[in-house]
Order: C-alpha cells, then structure tokens, then sequence
C-alpha cells in the first residue's frame, strides 16, 4: 500500500506539470480518480483514472536520456540559437498551429490526429481512445518527472528576448525544461494512434513529431528537451506493451478507429493539405 500510495504521488506530480506546462489548471477538466477516490463529474465531464504503468512497470527518463545541456556547452548554444531564430515564426500559421498544441486534452488530441489518420475521431466516436490518451499522458509525464527534478533546466525564453505563444506565467517559470511533457506525451499518443493505424503510421507520426516541435515554435522549450521526450515516450509506450489493460483497451479502440474510417466521416480536406505543410520538421540554419 505504501509502494502504491507514491506511485499515485508521482502522477499527480506528473500531471500537474504537464497543466503547468499548459498555461494553467484552467485549461484541463479531466482530473485523474488517485488512490481510489471515487470522483462525481460535472455534467459533461469526463473523469479518468491513472495511468496504465505502475511503480514497477514505469520508465525512468533519467537512465534513457542524456544529461540536460548546461550553460556553455555546445548544445546549450545550438538551443538557445533556434529558440531566438523560431521567433521569427510569431504570428504565422505555425505559430498558431504551436498555440493549438498547447492543450494536450485528449479531445483536442483526437482532432490533432485526424487529419494524419484520415477520419474524424472525437471523444463521441472514439471514447476508449480518449481514455487511452488521457492515461497515456499521466504515464509520460510521471516517466519525465525524475529527470524534470534532477536536471532542473530552466525555460529558453528566461536566458533570450524573444516572446513565446502562450501567456508568461510564474507557474510556467517554475516548471522545467528537460524533458519535454508535452513532447513525451505527444509521442506517445502518435505510437498508440500509429499502432490503431499501421498503414497511416507515416503521417501519423509525421504529426506527433510536430505536435512536440510546437513547443520549440511556441518558445517554451528547447529542442534538446524535444528530443529528449521522444526518447522518453518511447520507453513508456515500449512499458505499455506489458499492461493487460493497456492491452485489452487498444483491442477496443482499434474497433473505434476502424468504424470511424469506415464511415466515411473525414477532416476538412482543406485543412488537412494546409496541416501537412505545417507539420514538415523544422529546418533552422
């Protein structure tokens, strides 16, 4: 019980960050259900449980990932260069696709992955998913948290002029850089939905290595610490593959996906074409 008591310590801790991280409390409804605690949701509101990975199963991001770049090294400069470059993207269509990354609601991250996977998914057709990607993002911020704390790397835009896409806030200054959330999380929800669709892995892909990229467009993240998420979600979704109810829930939710293409319901195509340019990778000379 107590080995269980501070797993669902480090979760919380996880998913606070990954609101900070966010802009604020105010964005996320969906609260986790920890030790047990049984919660009664508002009408229309979802409410889920922990992640899938428990103390024993969950990655630590500090045996994965290399050290956080320090002032002075090589890979500090090369950071801070693409952050006071990425500035010049404020105000474009990039720059406003970054602001739509920010949320990290497994509704928006449904409507994120459309396009890539060539269907509409939403939390009303795809509600097994939704689950799956909301239990994913606690499970890839608590992999991060131990390297978020012992590196403790601040923000890029606290060491360069430069604005960023979401407001300055002081619960954002006091998160950390390395590794990156949101990156972590956005990957892994590219390898589950790639996973779902094998045959679309590609672009699905393509969007999750974007979505993490929009931190380094936005300014609130370095691109070492993009890169470092990657790294780190893979060792959560590699963890995953052992949870039986990981297991059972992508049986579920790959029927989700399939009826969804089968409808016949897709993205606007408009949009669609316009993402796919967005989302190339970023070339900074």
């Amino acid at each position: 019980m107590k080995a269980e008591a501070g797993m669902y310590a480090v979760l919380a801790v996880g998913l606070a960050v990954l609101v900070a991280c966010a802009g604020g409390p105010g964005e996320a409804i969906e609260q986790p259900v920890m030790a047990g605690i049984q919660a009664q949701p508002q009408p229309g509101q979802m409410v889920r449980t922990g992640g899938f990975l428990t103390a024993e199963t969950m990655p630590n991001a500090v045996a994965t990932i290399p050290p956080a770049p320090k002032e002075g090294e090589g890979r500090n400069d090369l950071d801070w260069k693409i952050f006071r470059e990425t500035r010049a993207l404020e105000g474009s269509d990039r720059w406003k696709l970054a602001q739509s990354d920010n949320s990290y609601l497994p509704k928006d991250l449904l409507k994120d992955f459309s396009c890539s996977v060539g269907a509409e998914l939403t939390a009303e057709n795809a509600p097994t998913l939704a689950a799956i990607l909301g239990r994913t993002t606690i499970d890839a911020g608590a992999a991060a948290e131990a390297a978020k704390q012992l590196y403790k790397r601040t923000r890029p835009y606290m060491h360069n002029d430069g604005n960023i896409c979401i407001e300055k806030s002081d619960a954002l200054g006091k998160s950390f850089d390395y590794p990156s959330g949101h990156a972590s999380l956005g990957w892994t929800a590219g390898l589950v939905m790639a996973q779902l669709a094998p045959d679309r892995a590609s672009q699905v892909l393509a969007r999750g290595r974007s979505y993490g990229e929009s931190r380094v467009v936005c300014g609130v993240h370095n691109m070492s610490a993009i890169e470092a998420g990657r790294t780190n979600a893979a060792g959560v979704f590699a963890a995953l593959q052992g949870s039986s109810a990981f297991v059972a829930a992508m049986a579920k939710a790959r029927e989700e996906v399939a009826a969804a293409r089968a409808s016949g319901a897709k993205p606007d195509a408009a949009w669609c074409a316009k993402e796919a340019e967005l989302i190339k990778p970023l070339v900074v000379e």
